[in-house]
C-alpha cells in the first residue's frame, strides 16, 4: 500500500488524537493546583495528561527521587509537587541557555531547594542501531549527580530525537541509570507514538527486564516497571 494507511488506521488514529486532545484538557483542570505561574508551554514539551500520569505514579507509588532528561514545564510541576510531598528531582538539560533560564526562574518560586539543573551538552556516542548516529548527555556532568542516592523515578524526554539518524538518541538512559534505580521503581518515557521510542521501549523491556504500560491517547507516553504493567 505503498506505505500509506488504511481506512481502519486512519479512523483508529482520528479516535486516539481526539482521546488525546480530551485527556490534555481534563489534565489542564488537574494540574490547576499546582499552575501557581505561567510556564511556556512549547510544542516539544510533555503534553500536560502526560504531567499528570508522571504526578500521579509519583502520588500513589510514593517516588521521591526524580532524574529527568529534558527540562521544561514538568520540571515545575515535578518540584511543586515534590516541595508539598518531599523529595528531590535533577533535571538534566543539554542547551545552556535553556538551563540558565530554568534555574533562575525555580529559583524566584523557591524551588531550587527541591530542584537541581544540570547543565550536560550532548556529544556523540555509539549507536546500537547500525548506520545511525547518536548523541547523548556528556556522561561526567551525571556520575555524581544524585550523589549516590538511588532513583525511583527516572523521566526520559531528552536529547531531542525527531531528526532522521538520531531516532534512538534516547536509548542509553536505560543502561545508564540502571544501577542507579531503587528496588522499586518507574522509567517514564515521552513521544512513544514514534518509531524510534517504540524501539527503546522493546529493547529496555528486554534489558531492565521491565514491563511497559503504553499510553498513545493518555500523554503519549510509556511507563515502565520491573514485573508486570499496571495502571496508575
Amino acid at each position: 500500500m505503498n506505505g500509506e494507511m488504511n481506512y481502519d488506521d486512519r479512523a483508529r488514529t482520528t479516535l486516539q488524537r481526539g482521546e488525546l486532545q480530551r485527556n490534555d484538557m481534563l489534565a489542564m483542570q488537574a494540574l490547576a493546583p499546582l499552575s501557581s505561574s505561567y510556564l511556556p508551554w512549547s510544542t516539544s514539551a510533555m503534553r500536560p495528561s502526560g504531567v499528570v500520569a508522571v504526578l500521579n505514579e509519583m502520588f500513589v507509588n510514593r517516588r521521591s527521587f526524580v532524574v529527568e532528561l529534558g527540562s521544561g514545564v514538568s520540571t515545575f510541576y515535578i518540584g511543586r509537587l515534590l516541595r508539598q510531598r518531599g523529595g528531590h528531582i535533577w533535571t538534566v538539560e543539554h542547551d545552556e541557555r535553556w538551563a540558565d533560564l530554568l534555574a533562575r526562574e525555580l529559583a524566584s518560586e523557591g524551588l531550587d531547594d527541591v530542584v537541581t539543573v544540570v547543565h550536560a551538552p550532548l556529544v556523540p556516542v555509539q549507536s546500537v542501531w547500525p548506520d545511525e548516529e547518536a548523541a547523548w548527555y556528556e556522561q561526567s556532568a551525571l556520575k555524581e549527580m544524585t550523589a549516590g542516592q538511588p532513583i525511583d523515578l527516572l523521566v526520559v524526554d531528552g536529547p531531542p530525537a525527531y531528526q532522521a539518524g538520531y531516532e534512538h538518541s534516547r536509548y542509553p538512559a536505560g543502561p545508564f541509570f540502571a544501577s542507579t534505580f531503587a528496588d522499586d521503581y518507574a522509567i517514564v518515557l515521552d513521544d512513544i507514538d514514534r518509531r524510534g521510542e517504540q524501539d527503546i521501549m522493546e529493547r529496555w523491556e528486554s534489558e531492565l527486564d521491565v514491563t511497559f504500560e503504553r499510553r498513545l491517547a493518555n500523554g503519549r507516553i510509556g511507563i515502565g516497571r520491573p514485573g508486570a504493567a499496571f495502571t496508575v
